[in-house]
């Protein structure tokens, strides 16, 4: 038999690294890869590929992506909203749907004809009902100081903004001079179109 040399443990793993380079990454790993990438779930990840939630997390890991709570919960949150706006759009075409039942109910010239507008009607009124989006106090609340928040990081964008082009602060005297001219420029611009 013949002898064999034995390996230092580094050049075994270093064979390995370098054997698992060679192989073609699987197309279902590399859709967990995107996907993670994206903000998405393991769970989610799990169900549109079919993939465990064990390997997903193994594969993600194994790319150095960690699932972050936090971005998760936005991806939800940006989810969430995107079904809601989905759900309002059919909503919307439901609606639609029911001004021309109600010309089909005027048009009517039979009580047959007549009957099936009217059922028409309540049924499509119905799934309008179902299909328009609840939003509870709570979501307005929610919704109200995301947006509050929005704008003030945008008016210091503009503040900071001013400040850097003209060199005052925005809530000085000066300031206000300067923003009373350009906005007298811009009146004058737009008698003389």
């Amino acid at each position: 038999m013949p002898k064999y040399e034995e390996e230092a443990p580094e050049s075994i793993g270093k064979e390995l690294a370098e054997a698992d380079a060679q192989i073609p990454v699987h197309p279902r790993a590399e859709m967990v890869v995107v996907l993670a990438q994206q903000g998405i779930g393991r769970n989610e990840i799990s169900r549109r590929t079919g993939i465990s939630t064990a390997s997903v997390s193994r594969i993600a890991a194994a790319h150095g992506i960690e699932f972050d709570g936090s971005l998760t919960e936005v991806a939800l949150k940006a989810r969430i909203a995107q079904l809601k706006q989905a759900q309002a759009g059919i909503a919307l075409g439901l609606v639609e749907d029911i001004t021309s039942a109600r010309g089909l109910l005027r048009m009517a010239t039979t009580h047959r004809d007549f009957a099936f507008a009217a059922k028409a009607i309540g049924d499509l009124t119905q799934a309008a009902q179902r299909m328009t989006p609840e939003v509870s106090e709570k979501e307005e609340i929610e919704e109200t100081k995301d947006f509050l928040l929005d704008l003030r990081k945008q008016l210091g964008v503009v503040r900071d903004g001013f400040e850097a082009q003209y060199g005052v602060p925005l809530d000085s005297p000066e300031a206000t001079r300067l923003i009373r001219e350009q906005l007298k420029l811009e009146e004058n611009q737009g008698d003389e179109s």
